[in-house]
């Protein structure tokens, strides 16, 4: 009975482990899907629409409003990226994850009607655009998604 206490044990111990190890990797794998020039469009897409949207109706509903009516709003429709680089599914995946990472930054800008507004949030040293390179090759020689790696000896 001890000795298949200690092996129970053990084996819970190996899944518990494993497990983590999956988890680990999902995350990895998650986090590759994004491609910075994707994630740095989205973040320019994301305050430019919003900034036009706040524009259009705060003097209807007074800036406060307009702001939370926009950032509500931003990221639910794909019509709002129709015009950008990449597209709309994938902006729209980046704006939501422009808007979970820097939302209390973006409203509280977009409330003082700062007009640097998209430097602000994507330029800054931790934003989706520092350091990336968005000149139309580098653009245009990334991958919009991995989907899978080829090897020499993979066929198409």
């Amino acid at each position: 009975p001890a000795a298949a206490m200690v092996a129970i044990r053990a084996v819970r111990r190996v899944l518990a482990a494993v497990f983590a190890l999956i988890l680990a990797l999902a995350s990895t794998a998650e986090a590759k899907k994004e491609v910075p020039q994707v994630l740095c469009e989205s973040c320019r897409a994301t305050l430019t629409e919003l900034r036009t949207m706040v524009d259009k109706t705060a003097k209807k509903q007074g800036r406060e409003n307009a702001v939370t009516d926009a950032m509500e709003a931003i990221c639910e429709d794909m019509y709002n990226f129709r015009t950008y680089a990449y597209p709309p599914p994938q902006m729209q995946k980046g704006c939501r994850t422009i808007m979970d990472r820097h939302e209390e930054d973006i409203e509280t800008a977009l409330w003082r009607g700062d007009e640097n507004l998209v430097e602000f949030i994507c330029g800054r040293p931790k934003g989706a655009c520092h350091g990336v390179d968005m000149s139309e090759e580098a653009m245009n020689s990334k991958p919009m998604e991995i989907v899978k790696e080829f090897g020499d000896d993979d066929e198409l």
